[in-house]
C-alpha cells in the first residue's frame, strides 16, 4: 500500500481560493492542464475540444470552493498507481490549489469492501470510493453514497453509465479482449467473434490460450448480450469455451494474462484490458490485441460516501474528474479510457483502433446486481471441474 507524499499535495490558499471564486463562471483550461496533455501525446483538437466544454463543465458553484477551503484532506483509495497519481494530481491542484488529496493505492476488498464495513459501523475511512462494481450491491443496499447529479459534469456521461438516482457514474471505460504474442500467432488464427474462438475447428485451440479465473470482466458481457443470453451461454458457448478450446486455466491475474505470452507460457492471454496492454506494448514488447466481436467493455464507478466531512472538495474533485479536461488528463498519464460521451472517438482511448466501429458489448449495472450470480452458478462448478485453480 502506497500514499502519494507531500511532495505531489499544493498547500490550501486562500488567495488561490478566491481568485478560482472570481473566475469560477468563466472556467478556461489551465496552462499546467494544456501544457501536460500537449506533452503527453492528447491531439490539438481534442485540447481544444475539452478547452471549450470548461466554461459549463467545471462552472462549479462559489459556494462549494468557500466550503471546501475549511474543509480537510480528502482521503481515497485508487487503483491508480502512485507514479500515475503523481502524474495528474498537480495538474487537478493548478486549478484548485485549495483542495488537497491523500490517495492511496490499493486493491480489491480494501478498496471498496473495507470502507463500506467501516460505513456500516458508524466509522468513515474513506470520502471517495472508486472501482467498487464488484461491491455495488451492498453499497446501494446501506445507502452509503450521496447524490451527486448535481455535477456540472454530470450530463457528459452516458445515461447508461451512471445511476438513475444520481449517486454514482462511470468515471472510465475499460475495454476486455485478447493479447497474443505477434511470433507465434499469426493474423489469420486470430477469431472475428468469440463464437470463432470457441469452435471445434479453432486454431487456437489446445493449450494456446491461457485464461485467468475473471468471468466478471468479459463473460458478463456476452451473458447480457442478446447475440448469446443466459441460455446460450449456459449450454452451448461456456462448454464449447471449456471443452473445444481447452485453455490453460491459471491462478495468475490480469497481469499476468499480459506478461505470460511474452514468455510462451501460452500464445494467447484472456483477458485483458486495453490501457495495461497498451502500456506494455510501449516497450517494444511483441504483443498484439485483438478484438473479437461483440467486444467486452465496461466503466469503473466513483461516488462518495454520505456525511462526508469533505462534502464539497469531493465533489469538486469528481467533478473535475468527469470533466474532459479531467479525462484526458488521466488518460495522458496513465492510459485510462473516457468515458465522457464526446470522448468516444479516436485519439482519446488505448488501441481504440482495436476496437472502433465493432458491436460493443457493455457489462451494465443491471448485469453487475442481477445476472452476475447466475453466470457464477454456471462458471464456477465449470471452471472448478476443468480443473482450474482456486
Amino acid at each position: 500500500m502506497r500514499t502519494i507524499r507531500e511532495d505531489v499535495r499544493l498547500a490550501c490558499s486562500v488567495a488561490a481560493l478566491l481568485a478560482a471564486a472570481a473566475t469560477t463562471a468563466s472556467a478556461e483550461m489551465t496552462e499546467e492542464a494544456r501544457a501536460f496533455l500537449s506533452e503527453n501525446g492528447i491531439g490539438d483538437e481534442l485540447i481544444a475540444q475539452a478547452a471549450a466544454a470548461t466554461a459549463s463543465e467545471l462552472d462549479v458553484p462559489a459556494e462549494w470552493l468557500e466550503q471546501a477551503a475549511a474543509e480537510g484532506a480528502i482521503d481515497f483509495s485508487t487503483n491508480d498507481t502512485s507514479e500515475h497519481v503523481a502524474e495528474w494530481l498537480p495538474v487537478f491542484n493548478a486549478r484548485y490549489p485549495e483542495i488537497e488529496i491523500i490517495a492511496t493505492e490499493t486493491s480489491g476488498a480494501a478498496r471498496a469492501v473495507q470502507p463500506l464495513l467501516a460505513y456500516n459501523s458508524g466509522q468513515l475511512v474513506r470520502h471517495i470510493v472508486v472501482s467498487f462494481e464488484g461491491s455495488l450491491p451492498d453499497y446501494l443496499e446501506a445507502d452509503a453514497l450521496e447524490e451527486i447529479d448535481d455535477l456540472p459534469a454530470w450530463e457528459g456521461i452516458p445515461e447508461d453509465r451512471r445511476a438513475a438516482d444520481g449517486t454514482f457514474a462511470g468515471m472510465q471505460n475499460t475495454t476486455w479482449c485478447l493479447v497474443y504474442n505477434q511470433d507465434r500467432v499469426t493474423q489469420e488464427e486470430l477469431p472475428a467473434t468469440w463464437w470463432d474462438l470457441v469452435a471445434e475447428d479453432s486454431p487456437l485451440a489446445g493449450g494456446r490460450v491461457g485464461a485467468a479465473n475473471r468471468a466478471q470482466l468479459w463473460t458478463l458481457n456476452l451473458w447480457t448480450h442478446p447475440d448469446y443470453g443466459p441460455e446460450r451461454m449456459e449450454n452451448e458457448f461456456l462448454p464449447a469455451f471449456f471443452n473445444n478450446l481447452q485453455p490453460q486455466l491459471r491462478a495468475e491475474g490480469v497481469g499476468g494474462m499480459i506478461n505470460l505470452p511474452l514468455v510462451g507460457e501460452f500464445d494467447v492471454g484472456l483477458p485483458t484490458p486495453n490501457d495495461e496492454t497498451w502500456e506494455m506494448m510501449q516497450t517494444g514488447a511483441p504483443l498484439g490485441w485483438h478484438c473479437p466481436e461483440p467486444v467486452p467493455q465496461y466503466f469503473n464507478l466513483i461516488g462518495m460516501f454520505r456525511n462526508s466531512p469533505t462534502h464539497y472538495s469531493s465533489k469538486v474533485f469528481i467533478n473535475w474528474l468527469l470533466s474532459q479536461e479531467g479525462q484526458l488528463v488521466r488518460l495522458a498519464a496513465g492510459g485510462d479510457g473516457p468515458v465522457h460521451r464526446d470522448l468516444q472517438i479516436e485519439g482519446a482511448a488505448p488501441l481504440f483502433e482495436a476496437f472502433a466501429g465493432k458491436d460493443i458489448a457493455l457489462r451494465t449495472i443491471d448485469g453487475m446486481v442481477n445476472e452476475l450470480p447466475r453466470l457464477y452458478e454456471v462458471w464456477n462448478p465449470l471452471w472448478a471441474a476443468a480443473g482450474g485453480p482456486e
